[in-house]
């Protein structure tokens, strides 16, 4: 790109922010016939309140941009509405001249009451309108805001907008929603259904009862106590959760997976990491170039994909089935009928005393094998093009033919769960 071509590109760019900003009201801009005036202006706040009598319909709706809306429940039956304006202009009597012009305005029918303002009469914007509103407690509300903090205590089913706003939601009665960017999410106590939309957000959620939804991209998501079943699908986002009773469902990529203390997972992820202590039901996960760490995990055992690294102690499930390659798979304290897959890595394996088969495929793979002290076991060893090393005291049984080395042993214990392992290019190691 030519020199002339990157400033007129510069220049272009700049004069699209200013334009952006001046019709937003975020500049004062006086035109005159022989002067250009560009000031940011002084801040005059106002504020005014009203009082809305019963009866009440069931729903609130506030519309507002530019301003921060806070909603609180109170035992009092009214709503109280107090409306503050933030006003940049050269002196008081400017400000004061669009104060008195500026106003909520408040409407009422069978289904909801509305509150707004007049902002779109105004062609200089450089203002800012913030609420705050006590309601019944047994109210619900839509909030649509922008460029503002959303923040909801004491209410019932709640439905919070705020393209560009942080939202705090505390002690929701029943469902909640909300949509935001860019700003952090806060989420604590809420009594049903949890969903939550957003990016380039920080999501903290404690103490759902009921189901969570949860989409983002670019962010982070931290959960704790939730109820009921957790779905996440997300991008470059990190995620980390805690007691998840019903267990999780997580989509992601690039970014790290953390849970803890849940039941059911399954979990979809690329180029992420995955650590998951004290799942007490199945653990399913499909992955790809990423680290794979398991602990405590009492239900049935899936891991599927390529360019795994995986490291799992403490597992006690019916099925295990690991399927990987290019990176090594290491387990330690585990039982179950063990399936394992691997190709280009190299396999260590520490097994609790075997109550179901055994058995490892491999290509391009050692296997270093721990046997259960004590134990005996019908075991058959094969390697291509590699050497197998085990000295037990009796039964062994070993040829060598067209390159393949087999070693059997004990396999007139025909009451005992088999253990199976063969590979190509690489050494079998067993030790007791």
């Amino acid at each position: 790109m030519k020199t002339k071509e990157i400033v007129f590109l510069i220049l272009f760019i700049v004069a699209g922010v200013f334009f952006y900003y001046a019709h937003e009201g975020k500049l004062n801009i006086e035109w005159g016939l022989d002067e250009f005036v560009f000031s940011g202006g002084e801040e005059f706040t106002f504020e005014e309140s009203q009082v809305v009598e019963p009866p009440f319909p069931a729903k609130l709706k506030i519309i507002n941009a530019h301003g921060k809306v806070e909603i609180q429940g109170m035992e009092d039956n009214k709503i109280s509405i107090t409306f503050q304006k933030k006003i940049w202009r050269k002196n008081k009597e400017q400000a004061l001249a669009v104060s008195n012009k500026l106003k909520a305005q408040v409407t009422k029918d069978f289904s909801q009451i509305l509150i707004t303002t007049n902002r779109e009469e105004f062609k200089r914007r450089n203002f800012e309108t913030n609420f705050r509103i006590t309601i019944p407690l047994n109210m619900d509300i839509e909030v649509s805001n922008s460029f503002g903090e959303v923040s909801a205590f004491r209410v019932k089913n709640a439905s919070l907008n705020n393209r560009h706003g942080r939202v705090h939601a505390v002690e929701v009665g029943g469902i909640l929603t909300i949509q935001n960017s860019y700003e952090d999410v806060e989420i604590e106590n809420v009594q049903s259904d949890c969903q939550v939309e957003s990016r380039h957000s920080k999501i903290l959620a404690n103490g759902v009862k009921g189901k969570m939804k949860i989409t983002d991209s670019y962010g982070t998501i931290h959960l704790e106590n939730i109820s009921q079943k957790v779905v996440i699908e997300s991008l470059h986002t990190e995620v980390f959760g805690q007691n998840l009773l019903a267990g999780a469902e997580v989509q992601n990529s690039y970014e790290k997976i953390t849970l803890m203390d849940l039941g059911a997972v399954k979990l979809r992820g690329h180029h992420s990491d995955i650590e998951v202590d004290g799942a007490r039901d199945y653990l399913d996960i499909r992955d790809s170039y990423g680290r794979i760490k398991l602990n405590n995990i009492q239900g049935n055992l899936y891991v599927d994909g390529k360019s795994l690294n995986v490291y799992g102690k403490k597992i006690a499930g019916n099925e295990i089935y690991i399927f990987s390659s290019y990176e090594n798979v290491e387990l330690a304290e585990f039982s179950g009928k063990t399936t394992i897959q691997l190709s280009h890595g190299d396999l260590t394996l520490a097994p609790s005393p075997l109550t179901s088969p055994l058995e490892v495929k491999a290509d391009y793979s050692s296997i270093k094998f721990f046997w259960p002290q004590g134990e005996k076991y019908p075991l058959e060893a094969r390697t291509r093009n590699g050497n197998i090393n085990w000295k037990p005291a009796t039964g062994l049984f070993s040829k060598d033919e067209n390159g393949e080395t087999v070693v059997k042993a004990f396999w007139d214990l025909k009451d005992k769960p088999s253990v199976r392992l063969s590979t190509t290019y690489g050494d079998i190691r067993i030790e007791e």
